[in-house]
């Protein structure tokens, strides 16, 4: 490939913020593997089954297409199964558990002890969430309640709180770790206290001498009768709610902005539950299981900061039609929100609290105040009351999320007005993003026509270029006609569509989930194409949040196993955009690559104008070699430094102890005034060209 490079540039400055992600409560498991919390289920609820949708995206049915088809509930046939997506359950000790499919009737409670009189049942107790553990010891020696799956490590404090009583009997309560898999000899142990008829908050802590997996074991007296609830363990090195290596490996991708609660997830999502001291896990209204509430607005916003990043929340705006529905159909919008027997997505709940449009808005505008409110707000008090004085400063606020599903176009636009108007009055600092992705392009004219002097960007998916081009040049002309400075970002996006037969196609012609496409070397270099191609567009474009940042069944940057985390291919992809030194893209003559192209070549120049920045991507299975001619910049002849991104096959993939797609110092020539070198197969590189 022969090419020149000129003095143009393809448009203004790149944003910084390109590379940004997307955290989705309810979906993956993605927090709860990144959670310092130890325990499954450590409030003892019935557990509810994922819903169909959850499903569907992890791909679990034999066939998509046949809803009725057999789902598998053994993920461990998976490659991307690890071990943050266990199940664990609550077994009656001495015992053991084993691994726990996941179906539509697991309770993950095994209530009997196979070695002794031992007897454990979830009781209705109102005291934290809705239900208890009752653990009847009949036997003549000690016995109790027990949880395989803790891993752990020598010279950090595990720190276990929660809360007991008697019902029957009296004695001595302890909490122990065993080697996971055995029933005598505890590696560690402590007394919890004295604890009476009522319930009594207790405390201990637990040390390992050497790194591996054991089960956490309450043994409570002979001939007693005790009542568990709001239990948790915790190692001493967590941060706020996380684990320390979930936000070492968040540090190293380097997200600027990060997406939260979702999604789906934040369309049905009460804030306030995951606030404040004393926060009761709930049903996932969307995507099914049980909704611990560990991780919320304070963990979330705290992570970001900690990885370097800002935060972008996505608003639930309230509708009548949420009420019982997570989907209407276009046809049946201007119908009775409840009426029930509309041919549409039934949640399968009466929320009714989500139904008020006014409230919705003055919940959304609460919650600015919440996170960037002084101590002369009711919102920036109740902040700091939970443990953070200074406010979040959270800029951008996204209007929810595929409202397709509930608003009309106009009505969705007149609601952007609303709350623009109610948060702003709260911190007029703040951007309000209106999603212009659900309807066609006459609809999303009239929507920025209506609302188009109250948002500060377009929340948008997909990465097709002319699609993005036209939401641009929309956006340009009415920014010149009215003064405004809307902005485009993309909330969500997925590189679906790449260079290779693996992504997205039947399970009938792979024979693989298509979550296994997710994680592999063909996903990441499509995504950096996609990148390539938004840096093109300058800085019009502010925030692009790739889906998603950990533990999505490989739709993801991290995953964070219990024995530790890892960066997958598409987040050494993103640390390397997040970390780039490009700042402005150079034409090059006669050249426009699509993101489609096999192979791309991208120049650019730093934000000092002192080196040239050069690009190259080769998505095909063969070498390949480039000649730029950069004879109009003043480059010396010479080696210059770089790294390369190299996978042995399209279906190359990391995982925590294999990792097969590495980052490699290199060198590219240049004599004469031309770039002259090799391009190695199913690699992406980024070399440093200094300008004399």
């Amino acid at each position: 490939m022969k090419l020149k490079a000129t003095r143009e540039y393809h448009s203004t400055p790149i944003s910084p913020k390109l590379a940004s992600n997307f955290i989705e409560l309810g979906y993956g498991l993605q927090v709860e593997g990144m959670a310092s919390e130890m325990f499954f289920n450590r409030s003892f609820e019935p557990f509810y089954p994922y819903r169909l949708i959850n499903k569907l995206w992890f791909d679990l049915l034999d066939d998509e297409n046949d809803l009725s088809s057999r789902c598998e509930t053994d993920w461990r046939v998976f490659d991307w199964y690890h071990s943050s997506y266990e199940h664990n359950a609550w077994f009656a000790f001495p015992g053991t558990a084993g691994y726990q499919e996941i179906r539509d009737d697991s309770t993950f409670i095994i209530n009997d002890s196979p070695y002794a009189d031992v007897h454990i049942e979830l009781t209705g107790d109102d005291h934290h969430g809705t239900h208890a553990m009752k653990v009847n010891n009949r036997s003549d020696a000690a016995g109790g309640l027990a949880q395989d799956g803790k891993y752990c490590y020598p010279g950090v404090n595990y720190i276990f709180t929660g809360d007991v009583k008697f019902e029957d009997g009296n004695g001595t309560i302890t909490v122990s770790l065993y080697k996971e898999g055995t029933v005598s000899d505890p590696v560690c142990s402590a007394c919890v206290g004295a604890v009476g008829k009522q319930y009594t908050n207790v405390r201990a802590i637990l040390t390992v001498p050497e790194e591996g997996r054991y089960t956490f074991v309450l043994t409570t007296p002979s001939r007693s009768v005790v009542i568990c609830d709001n239990f948790s363990l915790k190692p001493d090195d967590e941060f706020c709610g996380f684990k320390k290596n979930a936000v070492e490996a968040g540090r190293y991708v380097g997200p600027k902005v990060i997406r939260w609660p979702g999604g789906c997830f934040a369309s049905f999502y009460d804030w306030r539950s995951g606030t404040g001291k004393n926060r009761i896990p709930s049903y996932s209204y969307f995507w099914g299981g049980l909704q611990y509430n560990d991780i919320g607005t304070d963990e979330l916003a705290a992570y970001a900061e900690a990885v370097g990043g800002e935060s972008m929340v996505c608003v639930n705006m309230f509708h009548p039609m949420k009420r019982f529905y997570d989907y209407v159909p276009a046809d049946l919008l201007d119908c009775d929100p409840n009426d029930r027997t509309l041919k549409a997505g039934l949640h399968g709940r009466d929320l009714i609290k989500f139904a008020d449009k006014d409230e919705g808005a003055k919940n959304a505008a609460a919650w600015v105040e919440y996170c960037n409110g002084g101590p002369d707000t009711e919102g920036g008090r109740a902040r700091i009351a939970n443990g953070r004085e200074k406010p979040y400063n959270i800029k951008y606020w996204e209007m929810d999320n595929e409202i397709h599903r509930w608003f009309m176009p106009e009505e969705y636009a007149e609601e952007c007005v609303k709350y623009s108007k109610t948060m702003k009055a709260v911190d007029p600092t703040i951007k309000i993003g209106m999603i212009s992705y659900c309807f066609g392009y006459e609809s999303l004219k009239k929507m920025i026509e209506i609302a188009g002097k109250h948002i500060d960007f377009l929340a948008d998916r997909g990465i097709e270029e002319r699609d993005l081009e036209y939401k641009l040049g929309l956006i340009g002309e009415y920014n010149k006609k009215n003064g405004t400075s809307i902005r485009y970002c993309n909330t969500e996006w997925l590189p679906l569509n790449g260079a290779d037969v693996y992504n997205m196609v039947p399970r009938s012609q792979t024979k693989k989930n298509k979550c296994y496409l997710f994680s592999k070397w063909s996903y990441a270099l499509d995504a950096a194409a996609t990148m390539m191609m938004w840096q093109r567009h300058g800085d019009a474009i502010d925030f692009i949040n790739y889906n998603n940042l950990a533990n999505t069944h490989s739709q993801s940057v991290i995953e964070t196993p219990k024995e530790g985390a890892f960066v997958t291919a598409p987040g050494m992809m993103m640390h390397r955009f997040s970390n780039t030194e490009a700042y402005r893209t150079i034409v090059l003559e006669d050249y426009h690559a699509n993101r489609e192209d096999p192979v791309q070549i991208q120049l650019s120049i730093n934000k000092d104008g002192t080196a040239l920045v050069l690009n190259v991507l080769d998505r095909v299975e063969e070498d390949g070699n480039i000649d730029i001619d950069v004879s109009q910049y003043s480059v010396k002849d010479g080696e210059y430094k770089g790294v390369i991104l190299t996978g042995d096959s399209l279906l190359s993939m990391n995982t925590l102890n294999d990792k097969q797609v590495a980052e490699h110092d290199a060198s590219i020539s240049v004599k004469d005034g031309h770039i002259i070198a090799d391009v190695r197969k199913l690699s992406f590189a980024e070399y440093i060209i200094n300008i004399s």
